[in-house]
């Protein structure tokens, strides 16, 4: 064995007792709100893994590079998960316990009371969410009755890849279309797509709710009471730069 061989394994060997008494990382296995029934894998139970230095790297590069820092570190950490395909409501899931897992159960952040306009800094149990499952009646896509035009439609739960169609409320409306896959029996996407703003605006309505099903998967509501106010509001977890950061 040469001196440098020699080298390279006494500094292997100072490597292993420098870190021999870290903690391994572990693994955690977390079912997804809609147990995988609209995946072609079935797959409902998902392995996560904590976030790596390497993955932190690249999470700072994508900001930089304009990419959804997000769905990066969910195509990183989520296993047997393809990204584009992953539903909305199992996407807000998996990013909250991958960073549960991450950097612990707390969560500090600045919140803006509602009321007073001032600034809190509280902490955020993020396992005292609540998570709802998709009930087993539910399917995707689904028929609903509409209460004005009274005629049955046909919609489905966003995915990521459609991410792009919901990034404000005008965007939204205008691509609504994209979400419902048949009017009255008919599923020619032009004829839905024109049908769609000749509606009442409360079969509208009654359609997004139906899209967007927030009341199911995880609710990243809670109760804020302002320390300068007193006053108390339902808050949402505040998802930004800051969200996969230990302060």
């Amino acid at each position: 064995m040469s001196n440098l061989d020699k080298f390279a394994d006494q500094r292997e060997s100072k490597l292993d007792q420098l870190f021999g008494q870290v903690p391994t990382e572990i693994d955690s296995i977390v079912k997804l709100p809609s147990e995988g029934r609209f995946y072609a894998n079935k797959v409902s139970d998902v392995t996560i893994t904590p976030i790596r230095f390497e993955d932190e790297k690249q999470l700072a590069v994508s900001i930089r590079n304009n990419q959804n820092p997000i769905n990066l570190i969910i195509s990183k950490c989520a296993k047997n998960v393809e990204i584009n395909n992953l539903l909305l409501i199992d996407k807000l899931f998996l990013l909250l316990k991958i960073r549960e897992i991450s950097y612990g159960n707390d969560y500090p952040a600045s919140i803006t009371c509602p009321e007073c306009g001032n600034s809190s800094e509280v902490n955020i149990k993020l396992n005292d969410l609540i998570i709802k499952y998709i009930p087993q009646d539910i399917e995707d896509p689904r028929e609903i009755l509409l209460p004005k035009l009274k005629k049955k439609v046909k919609v489905r739960f966003p995915r990521v890849s459609d991410e792009t169609y919901l990034t404000n409320q005008e965007h939204i409306y205008d691509n609504l279309w994209r979400f419902v896959s048949e009017v009255d029996g008919v599923s020619d996407p032009v004829f839905v797509s024109k049908a769609i703003p000749r509606m009442h605006i409360m079969d509208v309505k009654i359609i997004l709710n139906n899209i967007m099903r927030n009341d199911l998967g995880l609710n990243p509501k809670f109760l804020f009471e302002c320390g300068h106010c007193g006053k108390t509001s339902q808050m949402e977890v505040p998802i930004n730069e800051n969200f996969f950061s230990v302060t």
